[in-house]
């Protein structure tokens, strides 16, 4: 039986082998996929969205490189720019919306499927609040009847690695769960196969989950597998 082909896309990062830009991806996202079934395909052709709406059944829009933790390359990364990242997230995302095949979206991917149907982010939202969710652990708190309920129950505990987060919610989207600070950390369309994540599920699976008393995210990845056949 043929596995169903999931696009993952990427992030601008830097060879330091060659000294040069390049296009790069946290394997994590690749494990994750393959071990629940599907043909994971990495993305790095800004030109081509239609063609890989056409011919992969499902999009995973990943997490940026906002956090560097190489001083000497963080300059460079900022140099490269999460604002090319975002144009073409956005180039793929309305190729699969229009195709309507599943989307889902992980922490920056997230954050962007909100912004690309019309919702706000609330940036760097620790330096007014003083709320810290980059490098810690949380519990979450889901909606009843939502996919995440069905996939880790009422609450669960969760990594938690980001900096901006979901302010005014787009049109058509429900929030399904969030941190007892009140962060959104799930959503999902009322109509079509989207949802998104604000913690990380492909790095709370495998050898070293984080965190580890959270729950194993694989069978959320079957889930989306699933959907995208």
């Amino acid at each position: 039986m043929n596995r169903p082909v999931i696009l993952i896309n990427g992030g601008p990062a830097f060879d330091k082998t060659f000294e040069c830009d390049s296009w790069g991806i946290n394997k994590t996202y690749v494990q994750a996929i393959g071990a629940a079934g599907g043909a994971p395909v990495l993305c790095a052709d800004d030109y081509s969205a239609e063609d890989y709406a056409q011919v992969c059944d499902g999009l995973i829009l990943t997490g940026s490189f906002s956090y560097c933790p190489r001083p000497e390359l963080r300059d460079r990364l900022s140099q490269i720019g999460q604002s090319i990242r975002v144009e073409y997230d956005r180039k793929l995302f309305n190729a699969f919306f229009a195709a309507k095949k599943p989307i889902l979206g992980i922490c920056l991917g997230h954050q962007i499927i909100n912004v690309f149907l019309g919702g706000t982010l609330y940036s760097n939202f620790k330096m007014c609040d003083g709320i810290e969710h980059m490098l810690s652990a949380h519990k979450i708190k889901t909606e009843e009847g939502s996919v995440i309920r069905q996939i880790f129950g009422d609450d669960f505990y969760a990594n938690s690695r980001h900096n901006n987060a979901v302010e005014t919610l787009a049109p058509g989207l429900k929030v399904t769960a969030w941190s007892p600070d009140g962060v959104i950390e799930a959503l999902e369309h009322e109509t079509l196969p989207i949802w998104g994540f604000q913690f990380h599920p492909e790095r709370m699976r495998g050898d070293l989950p984080d965190p580890p008393m959270g729950p194993d995210s694989t069978e959320l990845f079957r889930w989306f597998v699933q959907q995208c056949r």
